[in-house]
């Protein structure tokens, strides 16, 4: 499964889930993507992560591009699981990288 670039540097690695019916209480017929992103720089931070069924799809686009143990850090913007429930498997890939997220995001996640 191919990334997709959006900018310079700046990939979409997340996942589109077509049988979604219902997100956060809207109808989607056509289903609902989960927005993860890869900017690779100096350092290499991905910002968000997928519903954990779809964490395949993300580990594939990522390793696309790069090897996931040279990902330097991990940002979570809010702790849904539509975006972070990947944390955990994604961290036993990449190790060395330090999280970055929000006050409640530090409650759930640690740090």
């Amino acid at each position: 499964m191919e990334p997709v670039e959006v900018v310079g540097n700046v990939y979409w690695v997340g996942a589109v889930d077509w049988n979604l019916r219902d997100f956060h209480g809207y109808e989607t017929r056509r289903g609902a993507t989960y927005n993860a992103y890869l900017i690779i720089d100096e350092k290499k931070a991905l910002v968000g992560t997928v519903k954990h069924p779809f964490r395949g799809t993300l580990v594939s686009r990522i390793r696309n591009l790069t090897n996931l143990k040279d990902i330097n850090y991990i940002i979570i913007n809010h702790v849904e699981k539509d975006h972070s429930s990947s944390l955990p498997y994604i961290m036993q890939q990449a190790r060395k990288a330090k999280i970055v997220t929000t006050e409640r995001g530090k409650e759930v996640f640690g740090g």
